[in-house]
């Protein structure tokens, strides 16, 4: 790894969003709030131990408590600066789906973060996840550096795609669309999303002024029931923006929330450190 590469991975801090507790977010596998503590405890301990990252962020946006100085003093002892916020829940959450919960969390961190604040760019990966060999891929280039995949839409009409397409291009058009579907009851395939693309939201590297000018309100456009995720609208809102594209796809670890499964696998020794860390972090 170069210079150029060294300085984006070191300096920049690496922000991990956490829902410790679902609750009543939809189209998700894993609920156990004590599972899915111990699934963000095993990422959080990988990545304490990854010299990449020096400054790390863990934000909230649930209430389940925990005893925040213990996890204080664990990254301390691995030299590592650990600032954990508590960010409120978003009701709207319940309604457009988790896409939505997790970009009004960055939006809160954003703006609470004294880690964040003080840095030009950030790291962004999901709770509970671990991301391998990133050094070789992130370097620095552009405005940010997300991974691509694009998709052509399937079974919908050209007049479908021509009508419906722009009305996803804003809050306004995504409600109306939701109101039509929850409400009127029009057919799910007259309403429903037939996007392009998406970006993995999983882990990405952005410029903090960037996010604020182009993806701080994407999240307001989710409608996770009409087939409209956040991964869609951050596809939507990057294209002719000077960002780089990644077109391989991320070499990634560890559960996935929504559907529960599990990539890879990390150590015994970070497994049972998880489970032994989260019987001290339970209030």
């Amino acid at each position: 790894m170069d210079r150029k590469d060294h300085s984006v991975s070191m300096n920049s801090p690496l922000l991990i969003t956490a829902t410790f507790d679902a609750g009543r977010t939809p189209q998700v596998a894993l609920n156990c709030a004590e599972d899915r503590l111990i699934k963000h405890l095993e990422g959080l301990l990988a990545w304490l131990r990854d010299p990449r990252f020096s400054r790390i962020v863990l934000a909230k946006n649930c209430k389940f408590p925990i005893r925040t100085g213990i996890l204080e003093k664990v990254a301390a002892a691995y030299g590592k600066e650990l600032e954990i916020l508590q960010v409120s829940d978003s009701p709207k959450t319940c309604l457009q789906g988790k896409g939505y919960g997790e970009g009004d969390l960055i939006r809160q961190a954003l703006e609470k973060s004294e880690i964040l604040r003080t840095s030009n760019d950030f790291f962004k990966i999901t709770g509970k996840l671990y991301a391998l060999k990133s050094e070789a891929i992130f370097n620095g280039e552009g405005e940010g550096e997300f991974y691509l995949s694009s998709s052509n839409p399937k079974n919908t009409s050209a007049v479908t795609r021509r009508v419906i397409a722009p009305l996803y291009g804003s809050s306004e058009g995504c409600r109306i669309l939701a109101f039509l579907r929850r409400w009127l009851r029009i057919p799910w395939g007259l309403v429903a999303a037939c996007p392009s693309g998406w970006i993995d939201t999983r882990f990405y590297r952005v410029r903090r002024d960037f996010y604020l000018e182009t993806l701080l309100r994407s999240h307001e456009r989710v409608q996770d029931a009409l087939g409209y995720t956040l991964e869609n609208a951050f596809f939507d809102d990057l294209q002719n923006k000077s960002v780089r594209f990644i077109a391989q796809q991320p070499i990634i670890i560890g559960t996935s929330g929504t559907l529960g499964t599990t990539a890879g696998a990390y150590s015994t020794e970070i497994q049972q450190e998880a489970r032994v860390l989260a019987k001290r972090l339970i209030l």
